[in-house]
């Protein structure tokens, strides 16, 4: 009989003791170009930029795995779309964790935060950094055993970001009106010809949080929205667990697929076939309702909290972490001068907030150590390091960043006063906007003790909206937060290129008119002279450099983020989940008792 855990008086009863905290994540980065050789490379063009492929040859003998028979209960607090086509839930907190499970992807990440070779083999840019060309690796089978072909490929990517992508996307991509053609261009080899230079194209089809596009098997028509409902109902993938049902709103079951291709058979150095049979993952929105079937042997993994932690610890569980999983992405809408061509006519006056001094000043109010501390608890579960998405397993951050920003509501009166609003005098009213988020728990709160200290502090009058995420995205796009600070939750990266071309690169490049956030043009130059670079090392270092002149012009509001932290039961002996992952990574470390 199939089980509501809502509904369960044996786990209910737990609720009134427990503070209910999700600690689950959403969408999307992966980590700069790995550039080791290979034994396995292609015998094609030299490669002119960075280049990936298999970097271990098969041993002589390989032994088989001994599977546990039994079964992984996973329950998270959402699922997002539970569509299984990426293009229908873009962004989707929830939907990374089933993705990821079942999804194969051209590139792959290992416990480093590296991309390293998947269903492609090896991958290289043109000396130019206009063309990408990526080989396609044989042998490599779908859930039902046909064999992925290049040609899935190709319909993949073009299915994707090809030039009529855009048309349907839910979310718009750079990459459609900059590309000129995606092709077979060999037997086993696809190349990607861009008008722009976009290095983060490896990250867009990595398994790593900002990925996200699995490749599928190919179908008629670029998009059919009948044939994509078709798919829900069967989702071939190549990932490492095969769907075997899935009830909308409760529950997905999974099967280990023994012929995933990432094993030692392969010309893999690892072997990331899980060590269990079966997984079934449940939605289960409440905290309390998780934490008692984890002590009641129901589930053995669950997002929880400190909160809860005596609570896992007493029925014979413990907390794993999962570093760097979520960041506070907290910034000004439309604060740069020339957004003003953008702007709709009746809007109100020019933004204070275009003034860099009353960006500073805001930031130095802040007390991060305060929300650190007085929210959760200390520095196990909320770090304050680095700069926005520059944490500290990403390719942009330095140990230069930590104290960068650090509280000095002294010198953030002075700067206010310098500006012109001396104790607030003449600011007007500051707007912030924010939502309940599943991905990061407290985090209407954060936005309350932001606002709180902004007003303390500084003495302005602040008020906190709390709303929906999809209607202020939405009011964004239609200029109508003009001036005002959205607070929300954001995936972290492990490399940062694509984040700097789209919230601080040229316009023209990302057809961005929604999110750029300066029109300085030496800005723009550094911003350019970092993420164009072909080499992963060197851009890495610029980025750094870079990393350390946008934390200084605040237009993100440096706030911190988040170990995510995980319950986990008796019956998992071990687990070591990867850095950056939103959601249940390195499975394959799982063993069961």
């Amino acid at each position: 009989m199939r089980q509501h855990w809502s509904s369960n008086p044996k786990l209910i009863q737990f609720a009134p003791l427990l503070i209910a905290l999700v600690f689950i994540v959403a969408c999307g980065g992966a980590a700069s170009e790995p550039t080791a050789p290979a034994a396995a490379a292609p015998a094609a063009s030299q490669p002119t930029g960075d280049t990936a492929v298999a970097a271990a040859t098969t041993p002589a003998e390989v032994m088989a795995p001994k599977v546990h028979p039994g079964k992984l209960n996973v329950m998270l607090g959402d699922l997002a779309a539970e569509r299984f086509d990426d293009i229908y839930a873009p962004g989707a907190t929830g939907g990374l964790n089933y993705l990821r499970l079942m999804g194969g992807y051209l590139i792959s990440g290992n416990d480093k935060s590296e991309l390293v070779p998947g269903i492609a083999s090896g991958w290289r840019v043109s000396e130019d950094g206009l063309t990408w060309t990526f080989d396609i690796r044989n042998g490599v089978k779908f859930h039902d055993g046909s064999e992925l072909t290049p040609e899935d490929v190709l319909w993949s990517i073009n299915h994707y970001t090809g030039p009529q992508a855009n048309d349907y996307l839910l979310l718009s991509s750079k990459y459609p009106a900059n590309t000129t053609s995606i092709e077979l261009s060999g037997p086993n080899e696809i190349t990607w010809v861009l008008t722009k230079v976009f290095m983060d194209v490896p990250n867009s089809y990595a398994e790593g949080p900002a990925g996200g596009r699995h490749i599928m098997p190919k179908r008629a028509e670029l998009n059919d929205k009948q044939a994509a409902l078709d798919y829900d109902k069967n989702p071939i993938a190549a990932g490492l667990m095969r769907l075997v049902s899935h009830t909308p709103a409760e529950v997905m079951r999974f099967e280990r697929f023994d012929d995933f291709y990432y094993q030692p058979e392969n010309g893999f150095p690892e072997d990331k076939r899980v060590n269990f049979q079966f997984l079934d993952m449940y939605i289960v929105p409440e905290e309390a309702v998780r934490v008692a079937a984890l002590r009641a042997g129901e589930a053995d993994i669950v997002p929880s909290s400190l909160a809860t932690k005596s609570q896992v610890e007493a029925g014979g569980g413990r907390m794993v972490f999962g570093p760097e999983g979520i960041i506070t992405d907290a910034r000004f809408v439309d604060c740069w001068p020339g957004g003003f061509d953008l702007w709709p006519k009746d809007a109100a006056g020019f933004p204070n907030c275009h003034d860099k001094r009353v960006r500073q000043a805001l930031q130095l109010a802040l007390n991060r150590v305060v929300i650190r501390d007085q929210l959760y608890g200390g520095p196990e579960v909320f770090q304050i390091k680095g700069w926005w998405r520059a944490t500290p397993s990403n390719n942009a951050y330095t140990p230069e960043l930590d104290n960068l920003t650090p509280f000095d509501p002294d010198k953030a009166r002075q700067l206010l006063a310098d500006a012109g609003y001396p104790g607030g005098e003449g600011f007007g009213k500051l707007i912030v906007n924010t939502s309940p988020s599943t991905s990061l728990p407290l985090l209407v709160e954060q936005a309350q003790l932001g606002a709180d200290m902004w007003r303390r502090e500084l003495g302005l009058d602040v008020e906190v909206r709390v709303g929906d995420r999809t209607a202020i995205k939405k009011a964004v796009r239609d200029k109508e937060l003009i001036g005002q600070v959205i607070w929300q939750d954001n995936e972290t990266r492990a490399d940062v290129t694509g984040s700097y071309t789209y919230f601080y690169g040229d316009r023209a490049i990302t057809n961005n008119l929604q999110n750029s956030l300066h029109d300085d043009q030496q800005l723009l130059d550094l911003v350019h002279a970092a993420i164009e670079i072909l080499d992963s090392g060197d851009r890495a270092e610029a980025l750094k450099k870079l990393t350390l002149t946008l934390a200084d012009e605040s237009y993100h509001f440096n706030v911190g983020y988040v170990n995510i932290p995980w319950g986990v039961g008796p019956k998992v002996l071990t687990w070591e989940p990867y850095a950056l992952a939103t959601y249940p990574s390195g499975l394959h470390t799982v063993t069961l008792k």
